[in-house]
């Protein structure tokens, strides 16, 4: 159904900000059926539920928005979906494109994707995608078919596979790990920094794509907080324990560049050096840094190519942001930027676009939590403000840094051969 376009400007609270408007909003989310045949087959079995799919990361890139569907319930036929960046006709809820292809989508095949959460975009176009490998986490009967993975494609050739890495047991625990958030550090022949939100065994997933190895750092500061557990969203209770969530890197032109993230389970925002993450030290105590408590509790935060980090309020329908270069202190220079009790219900990811655009995602997840979606009812949004800034991953003048090359080992090689069907091929090349 066609929703009548809404541009309404949120409530802006601080000053020399520019306001969040509606660019998006979905009551529900369908996608672009091979068939309609597809469709009523998909809704008789169960395996489409309106109800049950919702928007969760958001990324840009050259006039397309990509976007996560998690498969947190069954029901959820696409998991990585793709749409223009700006309506199309004054349709403010599109359909989403199977990306990069239904095939990609098939539950129960390992090589297709299972339950993406989040992914990110670097400068030169690939898509860094974490697949936790479960499913339906939220459902009676928890679904684990796969290891989770990082897939990297390429969006330049229509989302050709690049490289697919199974994290080992000991990073990511197969069937409990919950593979989050992902920030990319251009430095050191690529770096990779993932929330793992296992609740037995959170901590911060490192791989490096130079040599495409993994490891994780774990700490008591990434565990959830048993005062920040409980909480409340329009009127909705909340009483999940999430530890580690949030993740955000500081800009690339800066010197000695810091990692910052929060357990959503908490109210405190950490920081820990970069260099002590590729190191692989096996006691951190003395790198992380608790800068400061929030006001409430955080689920995404991202960073600008200027040093200001963004962050959800949850529990106040709000996001803040910080200017690390112009505050030292997070606590005295925290400032809450938009507050909107409707239309700010959940601000869950972030993203920049190449004109300097800040989106955010609010997708009233509290409802999906608490199986209480009311599908005639607007319930997922995008939102964008105008910053005249990229994302941490450029300089501040707009520019990219040098870009790590994907070298292609043999294993790989191996991988990406029988992911995209060419299996007949390799062994006759291999004979």
């Amino acid at each position: 159904m066609k929703i009548v376009v809404l541009l309404v400007t949120l409530v802006a609270v601080a000053k020399c900000h520019e306001p969040f408007r509606v660019v998006f909003q979905w009551n529900t989310i369908d996608v672009m059926w091979p068939s309609e045949e597809n469709k009523e087959y998909a809704i008789s079995h169960n395996d489409y539920v309106p109800a049950n799919n919702f928007i969760a990361g958001i990324k840009f890139w050259k006039g397309k928005m990509y976007l996560t569907i998690p498969r947190w319930k069954d029901g959820v036929p696409v998991t990585l979906g793709v749409t223009s960046a700006k309506p199309v006709n004054h349709i403010t809820a599109p359909k989403l494109e199977a990306f990069p292809s239904w095939e990609m989508q098939k539950i129960g095949d390992c090589s297709a994707f299972q339950m993406v959460q989040s992914m990110e975009i670097d400068p030169i176009g690939r898509m860094w995608v974490l697949d936790s490998g479960k499913m339906s986490p939220l459902s009676l009967e928890v679904k684990t078919t796969c290891p989770p993975r990082l897939v990297i494609l390429d969006l330049e050739k229509n989302g050709e596979v690049l490289r697919i890495y199974e994290f080992p047991a000991n990073v990511a625990r197969h069937g409990t790990a919950h593979l989050n958030d992902i920030v990319l550090d251009h430095e050191d022949g690529g770096m990779a920094y993932i929330t793992d939100s296992d609740r037995n065994d959170p901590g911060i997933i490192v791989y490096s794509l130079r040599n495409n190895t993994s490891w994780k750092v774990r700490h008591d500061s990434m565990k959830a907080k048993h005062e920040a557990i409980k909480f409340m969203i329009s009127k909705t209770p909340i009483n999940i324990p999430v530890p580690v969530d949030g993740i955000a890197l500081s800009p690339a032109s800066s010197n000695d560049r810091q990692i910052y993230y929060s357990p959503l389970s908490s109210f405190h925002l950490y920081s820990i050096p970069t260099s002590v993450l590729k190191n692989n030290a096996s006691n951190v105590d003395s790198y992380v840094k608790e800068l400061g408590r929030k006001n409430s509790q955080t689920d995404g935060m991202m960073m600008s190519a200027k040093g200001v980090l963004y962050f959800g309020l949850l529990a106040d329908d709000a996001v803040a942001m910080w200017d690390t270069k112009q505050s030292i202190s997070f606590t005295t220079g925290q400032r809450v930027i938009s507050r909107d009790h409707e239309r700010m219900q959940w601000p869950d990811t972030f993203a920049f676009d190449e004109d300097g655009n800040f989106y955010c995602v609010t997708n009233s997840l509290q409802n999906i939590l608490e199986n209480r979606v009311n599908v005639s009812i607007p319930n997922y949004r995008v939102v964008r403000s105008e910053t005249g800034v990229k994302s941490y991953q450029y300089l501040e003048d707009g520019t990219a840094p040098e870009q790590p090359e994907i070298p292609t080992s043999a294993a790989n090689r191996i991988s990406l051969a029988v992911t995209t069907g060419l299996t007949i091929l390799l062994a006759f090349v291999v004979q």
